[in-house]
């Protein structure tokens, strides 16, 4: 059973991710992870791309004589990262920028395992994927030209559950073997399963069966830092151009706050020769005319379409769009009076169209969500996890389940001796100002389908927040899930950890799937997807997608749709 510190970093999780769920805007792999075990597959050969999107204009080749003269590249973000320490950052639009300028243990990449060699070379899992055992790369070194050492690597995983720095992502690690027990102060740094065989041998045990420990190891969020530096600055490591020390193919070379970021190639990076990219410009701003006239002139090199512009870009080569491994969902308390009965919570279920608030709302109708898992997760056999399981939820694009809905409304309210008006004063829909839109929506679908008229609450973070720790919200809509990792675990763990949903046979299948591997762990998931729905608390809304252009003459841009957003390493600008 997880801790209640745990319990209590996972609601801090999902309030950021509620704070971001209005505006479907983070992508990450277009490709999958393969299954972990066994070491990786040979480096790839000098120029060799991976992972482009097959509408985009592309060359798998790069050529001295095809390279512009200028290799400058142009990206934007929303939001100023704050840190670029990959153990602390807990901000979406930073990730990209983090993968660019820290090494991952291992790089995502379009092979047949997924990924490709990065500060690590080879991995190998036991047998029961609870000892897993890295090789640190010969030769690596800092920008500054130091080596990247096995002292290195084992301090930055300890620095981020160290219970002094408080990183808020700590929770991140706790699939290590007492990871969590270190931070909480019940247990000591020596019994961390954190252990250097020797200079260049890793070992890494966890706490439970982890088949899916690949995923991590290839995030930006497991990117080793220097010790020296990381000593230095403490906290502050990260959060200017002077307090980092890079080991990926880029370094910070410029950073004015909430304004821009300049990444300049690292020449000390150990695949230096094979980086084309000489500058990556990267402007800080949320204004859209500023991002779509910056994209216009050829100031920014890719550009994020709405859904409103789509249709003007319906006839460019390079347009991509990118399944996101993102839902969101309206979330239910279960402690209101109203909301406690399930017939009432499947009545407000069914009555919602995820159909017609997906096409109307979100700007496409096939983003309409029947379980909590988007497609693209890992399944049985290496399968689609959402092809497998198939819709689980019903609504009100079946015309026959609006009579339904209605019955198990009066059934419900008939139980509690209420009324429709006692039930429009019992609860409210709450919801941030970003997710107003969503919620008068979906109270429009309520009305129309129900008959009942419920109110909307627009509340600011600060008041919302302790409504979310303490239990006492209502109905929240705006909230969602994403995942670091291709595994359903990462759309369903958080229900466990927050700890607001008591029910015994829920904790028993989560715990029951922590002790599994393989097809097993896999199944007992879908079970506990059908479990968690088949209650109503969590009402699935949409997946997500982005759609992006970019300027003649970008070739090798990997797109993902999980993890960091793009990886800029193989990137080259064609004459």
């Amino acid at each position: 059973m997880k801790n209640a510190l745990t319990r209590i970093l996972a609601i801090l999780l999902a309030l950021l991710m509620l704070l971001g769920m209005a505006a479907c805007s983070k992508s990450g792999s277009k490709e999958s992870l393969g299954a972990p075990g066994g070491s990786t597959q040979p480096e790839q050969a000098p120029g060799q791309t991976s992972g482009e999107p097959e509408n985009a204009e592309t060359d798998g080749s790069m050529e001295s004589d095809m390279l512009a003269e200028d290799q400058t590249l142009g990206y934007y973000v929303g939001n100023d990262p704050g840190t670029i320490d990959p153990w602390v950052n807990n901000s979406g639009s930073a990730s990209t920028i983090i993968a660019a300028v820290n090494e991952p243990m291992f790089r995502y990449a379009d092979n047949e395992q997924g990924y490709e060699p990065g500060i690590m070379t080879d991995y190998m899992a036991s047998e029961d994927n609870t000892v897993h055992t890295l090789t640190l790369r010969e030769g690596a070194k800092w920008e500054d030209g130091t080596e990247i050492t096995m002292d290195d690597v084992t301090n930055s995983i300890l620095r981020a559950i160290d219970p002094e720095l408080g990183s808020s992502i700590a929770y991140r690690y706790f699939i290590i073997k007492n990871a969590s027990e270190y931070f909480s102060g019940e247990a000591s740094v020596e019994d961390v399963g954190v252990k250097a065989l020797d200079a260049h041998t890793l070992e890494i045990t966890t706490a439970e069966p982890c088949d899916y420990f690949l995923d991590l190891l290839t995030s930006d969020a497991m990117a080793p830092i220097q010790k020296m530096a990381a000593d230095k600055y403490g906290e502050l490591y990260g959060t200017d151009a002077e307090k980092i020390v890079a080991s990926g193919p880029f370094r910070v070379s410029a950073w004015t706050s909430q304004n821009s970021i300049v990444l300049e190639k690292n020449e000390n990076y150990w695949d230096a020769d094979n980086v084309a990219l000489q500058t990556i410009n990267i402007t800080i701003t949320t204004d859209a005319n500023t991002i779509l006239g910056m994209y216009q002139t050829g100031e920014l090199s890719l550009y994020n379409v709405p859904n409103d512009q789509l249709a003007q870009y319906a006839g460019d080569p390079t347009l991509v769009t990118n399944k996101l491994l993102r839902n969101t969902f309206i979330e239910f308390n279960p402690a209101n009076e109203f909301l406690g009965n399930i017939n009432i919570r499947e009545a407000f279920s069914i009555a919602f169209n995820r159909q017609i608030f997906a096409e109307q709302v979100m700007g496409d109708a096939s983003l309409a969500a029947y379980g909590l898992v988007p497609y693209g997760v890992r399944g049985l056999a290496g399968g689609d996890f959402r092809e497998q399981a198939g819709p689980i939820v019903t609504d009100a694009s079946d015309s026959t389940a609006i009579a339904h809905a209605q019955e198990l409304l009066q059934m419900g309210l008939d139980e509690l001796g209420k009324t429709v008006a006692d039930l429009q004063q019992g609860f409210s829909i709450q919801c941030l100002e970003r997710g107003k839109i969503q919620a008068q929506a979906i109270q429009a679908m309520w009305k129309t389908n129900l008959g009942v008229e419920m109110p909307v609450s627009v509340l600011e973070f600060n008041v919302i927040l302790p409504m979310l720790m303490e239990g006492t919200f209502d109905c929240v809509i705006g909230g969602g899930q994403d995942s670091n990792y291709r595994d359903p675990q990462g759309f369903m763990q958080f229900i466990y950890d927050e700890g607001k949903w008591d029910n015994e046979e829920f904790l028993s299948l989560v715990e029951k799937a922590h002790m599994q591997t393989g097809d097993e762990r896999i199944q007992t998931w879908m079970d506990v997807e059908k479990m968690v729905l088949d209650n109503f608390i969590y009402i699935p809304q949409v997946y997500a997608e982005n759609h992006w252009v970019t300027q003649t003459g970008i070739r090798g841009l990997m797109m993902k749709n999980y993890g960091y957003e793009f990886d800029f390493k193989h990137v080259w600008i064609a004459k």
